[in-house]
């Protein structure tokens, strides 16, 4: 009997041939179908009334209604996203025993991105770049004067903060540029792993914070690490410190950051994550607390001269995509080759208990 893998979301049907490549190619008894999120719900719910697995996409499950008809289907036994953070999901209202899986395959890029940062706050390439716009050689290798100078990343200290895929891809790109590098984990190692100088655990935090010249945050978004980077958190930081966000914009305490960004408490931060998202990205519309340009923060970050702010964009590349997709057909070949005293999926993360669906509609 074939079963069925439905891919969901324009941005999952784009990249549907992957998983034909790297999983339904190789299980004679497992076909590939889609729905791109369109308007015909007909061919939605005929999808759904006979997937297996279902892989879904952003906009898929942004849309009403979609999410409670996938919740709905009578067959579905394992549910993927194509990206990693679980923030969002409560497990109590996944059917029982649905398996949830989340995709990698986007380390490298967040790691390049996180090091961009770095280099660009390290060389000032924007102020040196308007600089000669508006016609000033000032910092010109023939000036002798100490404030001429850019910095540089040699020898600089490196501070992770979650030491997963992302954290060990940063890591080993910073002991390229001779940067030394220490992370704290949610659970402790054995053994110190290549390239760091020392992992910890949680309780290392303050001691991670006042060694550190760049603390790159790359953890989850959890009960323990929500507002984990408050206002003590930055009174143990040097005053020249460089904050990265490539996990989520929570971790940090909002009025924390903006104060101690103001105050130049420490030498700044490059911000990728957000406290709030405008529904409508293409136009996102004026800010609901100020009436100017959209903001990600009831804070006005625009106006701070120490920042370097984008739009949750450190993953978003055609190689992060394709591999999202290699990682979800890799957990489906998991899945399929389960045998039948079960065991988890490669990349599962948790199990449907359904404790919060009795008498609950779904939108």
């Amino acid at each position: 009997m074939t079963k069925k893998v439905a891919v969901f979301g324009k941005m999952g049907v784009k990249f549907a041939p992957i998983i034909e490549e790297n999983f339904a190619d190789k299980y004679e008894d497992w076909q590939v179908t889609s729905w791109p999120c369109d308007d015909d719900i007909a061919a939605r719910d005929a999808v759904l009334a006979e997937c297996e697995a279902a892989v879904m996409s952003a906009d898929f499950i942004l849309t009403p209604g979609n999410f409670g008809a996938l919740m709905a289907a009578p067959n579905l036994k394992i549910l993927l996203q194509p990206w990693v953070g679980i923030d969002w999901l409560d497990d109590g209202f996944l059917p029982k025993g649905l398996r949830f899986c989340n995709a990698g395959g986007h380390a490298a890029p967040m790691a390049e991105y996180v090091l961009g940062t770095m280099l660009e706050h390290a060389l000032d390439l924007r102020e040196i770049h308007q600089n000669m716009i508006e016609g000033n050689w000032s910092r010109s290798g023939r000036n002798a004067a100490p404030e001429a100078r850019h910095g540089d990343l040699l020898g600089k200290h490196v501070g992770i903060v979650g030491y997963g895929e992302i954290g060990k891809a940063v890591a080993a790109r910073a002991q390229a540029f001779g940067m030394n590098v220490s992370a704290v984990a949610r659970s402790p190692r054995d053994k110190t792993p290549a390239p760091l100088a020392w992992i910890g655990t949680q309780a290392d935090l303050p001691k991670l914070l006042a060694e550190s010249d760049y603390i790159i945050l790359t953890c989850d978004l959890n009960d323990e690490t929500e507002g984990m980077i408050d206002a003590a958190a930055f009174e143990q930081m040097k005053d020249t410190a460089y904050l990265i966000n490539v996990a989520r914009g929570e971790v940090v305490n909002e009025d924390a950051l903006f104060a101690a960004l103001s105050a130049k408490r420490i030498g700044g931060a490059a911000l990728d994550t957000w406290y709030r998202y405008p529904a409508n990205v293409a136009d996102a519309g004026a800010d609901p607390d100020r009436g100017d340009a959209y903001q990600g923060s009831k804070h006005d970050f625009n106006s701070l001269d120490n920042v370097l702010l984008t739009p949750h964009v450190s993953a978003h590349t055609f190689g992060a995509d394709r591999g999202r997709y290699v990682s979800i057909a890799e957990s489906l070949c998991s899945y399929a080759d389960l045998q039948d005293d079960g065991g988890a999926v490669k990349r599962q993360v948790t199990v449907g208990t359904g404790e919060n669906l009795d008498g609950f509609q779904m939108p």
